[in-house]
């Protein structure tokens, strides 16, 4: 999963240009910027700017350049010239659910929120995994995988460093391949498919999915393939 934001911009460069140069983002991690000419707003300001209504139902947090997430209250005061003060979230919320990545102490309006986007708002780049750690000890989540901040106590996570490469299987059989995305084109490449079949990826339920052509998928550990002829069932 791959988030992208607008380019950010420096403290000096906004004060320079005479504004200040904000992104606002939603749940979706949609992200719009925005000029603002007062270098010192409230919170209201910050949901007015965003476009919702009515203003009391939305959460808003100032995401830092640490990573860090904190939420502000409508008559908080934000300087926008400070340094790592150019991103917000305003989210339809009346709670909060906390949780740390690395120690960071992170909280987030919504129950559920995908590996991906945790990893986004620790500022985690794509060679790294997202660990749960929890007493039944650690887990690798993919980016595609919800967690869920509401269960009892706060969820922790770690970021260890992503491996190269990735063992996968066509028809059982392994191989191992470097850890990025594939098209559908790039794999009927690699395993040994039957010319003219089509080549299915194996859902985490078992049920079997035609790759479309021109579809990506991203090569994960223990991830399964298998193919079918034009018309039939997988062979």
């Amino acid at each position: 999963m791959t988030v992208t934001a607008p380019p950010e911009e420096t403290a000096h460069d906004r004060a320079e240009a005479g504004v200040f140069s904000i992104e606002l983002g939603d749940e979706t991690f949609q992200f719009q910027r925005v000029q603002v000419s007062d270098r010192k707003v409230v919170g209201l300001q910050i949901v007015e700017l965003a476009g919702k209504h009515p203003i009391e139902a939305f959460a808003l947090l100032r995401h830092l350049k640490s990573g860090e997430l904190e939420t502000l209250r409508p008559s908080e005061v934000v300087d926008l010239a400070e340094p790592g003060v150019e991103r917000f979230f305003v989210i339809r919320s009346d709670r909060s659910f906390r949780f740390t990545v690395e120690g960071l102490a992170m909280e987030w309006p919504q129950a559920k929120l995908s590996a991906g986007h945790v990893k986004f708002l620790a500022r985690a780049g794509d060679d790294k995994d997202l660990v749960l750690d929890s007493d039944a000890g650690h887990q690798v989540l993919e980016d595609e995988a919800m967690v869920d901040l509401s269960a009892p106590g706060v969820e922790r996570f770690l970021l260890r460093h992503a491996p190269r490469t990735v063992t996968v299987y066509y028809k059982e059989a392994p191989f191992q391949l470097e850890r990025r995305k594939y098209t559908t084109e790039e794999l009927l490449g690699i395993f040994p498919v039957p010319t003219g079949y089509r080549l299915d990826v194996i859902e985490h339920d078992g049920e079997f999915r035609e790759l479309k052509p021109g579809e990506s998928v991203k090569a994960r550990e223990g991830l399964e393939f298998s193919s079918h002829p034009p018309t039939g069932h997988s062979s």
